[in-house]
This record gives C-alpha cells, sequence and structure tokens, in this order.
C-alpha cells in the first residue's frame, strides 16, 4: 500500500472526517498521451481523415488551446463548456459537430483510471459514515466526465460530480468549495480534499479549514515535463504513468530516491532492458551476463521484462566483474613490450597512486613509500628523488619484480577463466555482455583474458572511448545512431548521476580466489536506504507500465528525459545528490560525496552564471572536482538554469507561484497591479484564494483610452494611481517589467513620494 493511501486513511481516521471529496484530472483520471492539450491534436486527426481541414493537428491543438483561454476571457466567471469552446473556432457547423464528438471520443479512449486510488474510492464509499464526491475544475459537464471516463466504473457513476464550467465557479478562486459546502451542506472542519494541484486543490482549500491531502509527485513535475516538451519537443505518451508511479510511493522510501527511478530512470531502464531482450532474441543466444555491479539492477529488472513479456529459456545471471578484478588477467605476457606497456598503462590512469603501485607490483614497503604513498602515479615523472624521478626509481624496482609479475598475471588469469566457466555454464562465445558502459572496459578485459569473443556487448550508453579497444564490438542504446542533445557526452562527464544508484549495496570484485571465487571490496554503505529506494522506483514503474497495459517506450523518449535531467536537474532533484556517495570503480580506493560542501563552496566563490558558461565551454572543466556542475548551480539556484533557457518566463504557474511567495516574504496583504493581460488574470485568481487584495491595476491601456474596468476593479493610469494612493506595485508584464519599474520610479520622483514607493516582480 502506497504512502498517500495510508495517509488518507490515517486522516479519515485521526480528524473524524465525514466528508470526502477527491479531485478528477490528474489525481484520479489520466490519459495515454504526453499531455491534456495533445487530445486536441488525437481528435483533430480523426476528423482531419475524413474531412479537408487544411490545419495539421499540431496547429489545431494550439488553435483549440487558445480557443479556450480567449472564451474564458470572454465569460464572467471565467467558466465556460466545450460547447462553447468549439462553438468559437473558425469552422463551419458541421466541422464543429465532428469536432466536438471526436475530442469526447478522444477522451474516452486514452483516459484511464488509477486503479489504486480507484480501489480506495471503493472502499471508502462502502463505509456508511462518510460521504464521497468527486468536484473539478472542468469544461466537461459532469455528465460528459462519467460518459468518457466511468462509462465502464458503475461504482463510481453513481458518485456525485460537481464541475466548475456547471457551477460557474472553481477551485482556482475558493468558489467551487464554497458551492459544494452550500449545495450538501457541508462543514469544513470535517471535510478532507485530495488532489494533485498545490493551488487550486491543497492551499485554496486549506483556507476554508478543509483537511488536504497532495496527491501527487514531490518533484517539480510540472517545470520538468515542460522543459521536455518546449526544449526537445518531447511526446511522451506515458508521462501520466510517471506521474502516477510516482505519487504512490511506499511509506519506507526515501522520496527523492524513489521518485528519480519512477520518473525519471524507470522508462529508460525499462527501454533498456527491451533492447536487450531483443538483441539476444535476435541473436539466439539464452545467455545474459550482467556484469557487477550494474548487474545489481540490470538483472532483476531484465527478468523482470521477461516475465511480463512472457518470454522464457533466457539465463540472467550476475557476473561479478570489474575493471579492477580483469585487469590484470587481461594483460598478454607473451607480446615483447607487455611490461612497458603495462606501465604506460597505469601512467595515464586518474586518481591511481603511489600507494596503488606499490600494492599492485607487489613492493616491499619503504622510505620511499612512506614520503611519496598520495603522490598520484602520473605525475611521477615530475617528482625527484635526489637526481633520480620517481617514475624512473619505481620502474627499476618493478622491473626486478618483472617475473613475480607475470606469475601473478598466469594465476589471476586462471582463475578469472575459472570463475566465468562454472558460473556462465556455456562458452563466453555463446554469451552476450550488459554494463552501463562508457568505454567498454572489462568487455574488452574479459575477451582478452578468455581468447573468446562474447556473442555481444551491449553498453546502456557510449563515448567514443571504445574505440581505443577496435579489438572488441560494442552495441549501445545510446550511441552514435542517436546521440541527440550532447546526451552521450554529459553522461561521461557526471556519471555520478546514475553509477550511485546502479552500485546497489555490493563491493566493488577485487579479484578471486584459490577457489575461483570473487573477493568483493566493502559496499559503499552510505548509500543503502537511498539505493534501495531507488530500486523500489525502478521495479514499481515496471510494474504499472505492465499494469496499464503500455507496451514498449522507444529510445527517443529516453534520451528526452535523460537529456533534461542531465542538463537541467531541478533543486529538488538535485538536493537528492547531497546525500549520495560514489564509489571509485578500480578498486574502490576512494569514496567520495557526489555533491559536497567544498563543491557548492567553489561554485559560489566561482559564480554560478560562469561556472555554467566555462562548463558548456569545454565540458572536462573541473572534472573529478565538479562532477555534476549543472546539479549544484541549481542547489544555489532553483530557477538559474531554466531561467537560461528562458522557460521561467513561458510558465505562468511557476511565476504566480513565484511572485506568491515573494509577496508573502514581504508580508504584503495589499498592493497595486501593474500589467494588466492573460497572467494577470491567472494571477488574481491565485491571490485572491489566499486572501491577498488588489487595490487597483495599472496598465498602459489606461493611458490611451481612459479608465475601464477589468475583474471588477479599476485599471488606471500608473499616475492617477500613485494619486489615489499606491505604493506598494507587484508588475505581472515580464515582457516589460523593467520599464514598467523605472517608469513607477520615474513617475514617483516627480511627485516626491520616490522613498515610500516598493516594487515586486518575477
Amino acid at each position: 500500500m502506497s504512502k498517500l493511501i495510508k495517509t488518507i486513511e490515517r486522516v479519515i481516521e485521526e480528524q473524524n472526517i465525514q466528508f470526502v471529496s477527491f479531485d478528477v484530472f490528474d489525481t484520479l483520471v489520466f490519459r495515454k498521451v504526453a499531455k491534456p492539450t495533445s487530445i486536441f491534436a488525437e481528435a483533430f486527426g480523426d476528423v482531419s481523415s475524413t474531412q479537408s481541414v487544411g490545419m495539421s493537428p499540431g496547429e489545431y491543438e494550439e488553435l483549440r488551446h487558445y480557443a479556450e483561454i480567449r472564451c474564458k476571457q470572454k465569460s464572467a466567471s471565467s467558466e465556460v463548456s466545450l460547447e462553447q469552446i468549439i462553438d468559437s473556432l473558425p469552422f463551419d457547423l458541421t466541422l464543429r459537430q465532428s469536432l466536438l464528438a471526436a475530442e469526447l471520443a478522444a477522451e474516452q479512449r486514452f483516459g484511464f483510471i488509477d486503479k489504486d486510488l480507484k480501489a480506495l474510492i471503493l472502499q471508502l464509499v462502502a463505509n456508511n459514515n462518510l460521504k464521497i464526491v468527486f468536484i473539478s475544475d472542468m469544461y466537461l459537464s459532469a455528465q460528459q466526465i462519467r460518459d468518457c471516463f466511468f462509462s465502464h466504473e458503475p461504482e463510481l457513476q453513481d458518485i456525485p460530480l460537481f464541475v466548475s464550467s456547471e457551477l460557474g465557479v472553481s477551485k482556482s478562486n475558493g468558489g467551487l468549495f464554497k458551492a459544494v459546502s452550500k449545495q450538501v451542506n457541508q462543514a469544513y472542519d470535517t471535510w478532507l480534499h485530495i488532489g494533485d494541484n498545490l493551488i487550486a486543490d491543497i492551499k485554496n482549500a486549506d483556507m476554508f479549514g478543509i483537511h488536504t491531502i497532495h496527491a501527487g509527485p514531490d518533484l517539480d513535475v510540472k517545470s520538468i515535463q515542460n522543459a521536455e516538451s518546449k526544449l526537445f519537443s518531447s511526446q511522451c505518451r506515458f508521462n501520466a504513468l510517471r506521474h502516477i508511479t510516482s505519487t504512490h510511493q511506499p511509506e519506507n522510501a526515501q522520496a527523492g530516491a524513489f521518485q528519480l527511478a519512477s520518473f525519471i530512470w524507470g522508462p529508460a531502464l525499462l527501454s533498456f532492458c527491451d533492447w536487450i531482450i531483443d538483441k539476444a532474441i535476435a541473436r539466439q543466444v539464452s545467455t545474459v551476463l550482467c556484469l557487477m555491479r550494474e548487474g545489481e539492477v540490470f538483472a532483476p529488472l531484465i527478468q523482470k521484462r521477461l516475465a511480463q513479456r512472457n518470454i522464457g529459456g533466457f539465463r540472467v545471471i550476475k557476473l561479478y566483474v570489474s575493471r579492477k578484478s580483469t585487469f590484470w588477467p587481461s594483460v598478454d605476457t607473451n607480446t615483447k613490450h607487455w611490461f612497458a606497456d603495462l606501465i604506460d598503462i597505469y601512467i595515464k590512469r586518474r586518481g591511481y597512486s603511489i600507494a596503488n603501485f606499490y600494492s599492485d607490483f607487489m613492493l616491499e614497503a619503504d622510505d620511499v613509500l612512506a614520503e611519496y604513498k598520495n603522490v598520484e602515479f602520473r605525475t611521477a615523472d615530475s617528482v625527484y628523488v635526489g637526481d633520480c624521478s620517481l617514475l624512473s626509481l619505481l620502474s627499476e624496482r618493478a622491473e626486478s619484480v618483472k617475473n613475480a609479475v607475470k606469475n601473478r598475471i598466469d594465476t589471476e588469469k586462471r582463475y578469472l577463466q575459472q570463475y566465468v566457466d562454472s558460473v556462465a555454464g556455456v562458452s563466453f562465445s555463446e554469451c552476450i555482455t550488459v554494463d552501463l558502459g562508457n568505454g567498454g572496459t572489462i568487455q574488452n578485459h574479459l575477451e582478452l583474458a578468455l581468447n573468446k569473443r562474447a556473442a555481444g556487448n551491449l553498453l546502456f550508453y557510449s563515448t567514443n572511448r571504445i574505440y581505443d579497444r577496435i579489438a572488441t564490438c560494442y552495441e549501445s542504446f545510446i550511441g552514435a545512431h542517436n546521440n541527440q542533445y550532447n546526451l552521450r557526452r554529459l553522461l561521461w562527464r557526471s556519471p555520478e548521476c546514475i553509477e550511485s544508484f546502479l552500485l546497489g549495496n555490493t563491493g566493488t570484485t577485487l579479484f578471486y580466489d584459490e577457489n575461483a571465487e570473487p573477493v568483493l571490496g566493502e559496499p559503499t554503505s552510505q548509500n543503502k536506504y537511498a539505493v534501495e529506494s531507488f530500486y523500489q522506483g525502478a521495479e514499481a514503474f515496471f510494474e504499472q507500465f505492465h499494469r496499464y497495459g503500455f507496451n514498449t517506450i522507444n529510445d527517443g523518449d529516453v534520451i528526452i528525459i535523460l537529456a533534461r535531467f542531465l542538463r537541467l536537474p531541478t533543486q529538488k532533484e538535485s538536493k537528492v545528490y547531497t546525500g549520495l556517495y560514489h564509489q571509485d570503480n578500480f578498486g574502490a580506493d576512494q569514496i567520495y560525496p557526489v555533491v559536497s560542501e567544498q563543491q557548492i563552496e567553489e561554485v559560489k566563490r566561482l559564480g554560478i552564471d560562469s561556472v555554467i558558461d566555462r562548463f558548456y565551454e569545454h565540458e572536462q572543466w573541473q572534472i573529478g572536482k565538479l562532477h555534476w556542475p549543472q546539479a549544484i548551480c541549481s542547489l544555489l539556484d532553483a530557477h538559474l538554469l531554466y531561467r537560461r533557457e528562458g522557460l521561467v518566463l513561458n510558465d505562468n504557474n511557476q511565476n504566480i507561484q513565484r511572485l506568491i511567495e515573494v509577496l508573502e516574504e514581504r508580508q504584503w496583504r495589499k498592493f497595486t497591479v501593474c500589467g494588466g493581460g492573460i497572467f494577470f488574470e491567472q494571477f488574481y485568481q491565485a491571490a485572491s484564494s489566499q486572501m491577498f487584495k488588489v487595490e487597483r491595476i495599472v496598465d498602459r491601456k489606461a493611458e490611451i483610452n481612459g479608465q475601464y474596468e477589468l475583474c471588477g476593479l479599476e485599471v488606471l493610469s500608473l499616475k492617477k494611481a500613485l494619486l489615489s494612493g499606491s505604493r506598494r506595485f507587484a508588475i505581472t508584464s515580464f515582457a516589460f517589467k523593467d520599464e514598467i519599474a523605472k517608469n513607477i520610479i520615474a513617475i514617483a520622483r516627480d511627485m516626491g513620494v520616490e522613498q515610500q514607493v516598493e516594487i515586486v516582480s518575477v
């Protein structure tokens, strides 16, 4: 049972609730389309297939959307019906009638109900001490909603349904709560309302003393999906499923980690698993070797997807290997320069210390180790011990134990071969390997050590590092064939955004003992709760995807979801990583926080705008020091990345919320608004419902045409507003906010009241 369901049950019991109302859309009812307005395009596509209209579905979707806005502007109550909206379209009567019928048919075809919430509602209906109703801000009538979404739900059809389009009042201004209370004679203090909209369903209901529960993810889903749509042209038809899965998180899960999986990584992992299965079927290979430690997550998810697709005959095996455990066995000691090549590899390895070198080459501890153990081996040629460079000194000492090193390599090669043979049960050439990817190092090591090629080496993503190992063939889920939005480079630059979650609670494989059994290092215990919650989220998405009858997710949708995530992580997403640690994958010698206070302070020192500019000029800048610069910048300024992309200016809901937050911080309860456009009308509804008082409106139209009324308020010129006593101004025109602010100051200065004037804007 989800935390949401348990919370609803607990509040009903503890607060003596007698009346429970549920919002309808995006709480109980969802659509299998990318966004609600996509229904318009679907309806138009049905009509245009039989009638010549001369417009694309996308153009009609936009027309239909703005027709609704214009109808609401002309309505005294701002509430309109679907018939009124369709009648305002610039088409003849026959076409309008076809579009009306097609839209209702599309709603019915694509609509579906949250099964867990439905089960709860039916349980509550059976309780004779409770009255259950639905309430909705919607242009559809109550009967249309029943016909479209409850036609196969007789128990839901009987539940009273109150709709804003019929009552002429909405939750957005609080009027619908009043109307329902009056009609059913219900007191507010024994009323519980459940809904997804934090303003209309939660804040506005709270104002009346109604108990409320938010039914929705904690993540900034509106900002996320707005960015996916506007920057990347997303058409993910499973968006509602992301929402439902994230809403129904388990009570014992860490919310941030669970929702990162259910909303972001779950779709990517499901599509990846399907791709692996399809590749294996095409090759007629039945043994899948999931390379550890990512195999801790990949293996059970592949098995789950096989079961969901009703595919049998596959063996999915966790193969305990790592770059460290396969490196020595992969060395070919029969080549002429194998030893020099071995040392050259270590010179290039970032983070490899002198202490690591002593351990790997079995050198006895001495004064050199004591003094230089923390020095990176790759800098040893610039460090001198007397007249000799540290690199030369260590190379000579390593040469003296060359035979011992060769014996070690031969032994470790034999142990690895025995381990793989015993676990795989078939020849390595009859297996496919699965790994997160990047450079494909482990796969190359395995093929060299076993002297066999795998039937396939499948990577979640790859970089051009795979071509450093030209003898090994790789295939990538995200690779050269679909590398959009620079996603591969971003994943390569900041793998910490996912690796820490995929490593599970298992230590890295260090080597194989004399019984050819893997010896593991210590797991990153700090991540245990987050990793478990992440897996719960991924598994939950898989289960809900299958439960609601979805079939596949294409890689294009995955790329969009991940590109947005890597480039524009929200502040809530980024906060998850402040408690997450990453373990160096070559021997687990280092454990470090993905986002640390030290990194945050460094970004503050450099300046966040400068950091982002320098990062996009050269992605390797500060690599290994600032692991994920975008996340750090979002922690310091929640809106920076979205502001730079122009997304904040385009999101009225977000701007309204921010402006109200500013007003609350200033403790303004009464003020004058500058700007009388569409944004003002939406802002006015939200502000009024929260007991803010707009005293008057200032707009340029009043300068030209004289004083008029809007929403029952006077619209004046700026000078007349100042003369009428206005001193606090909230600017709701974003295109001209700087000019308006300057104008207010200039006229106030001329009138001698400049010091009394205060201005806020977003």
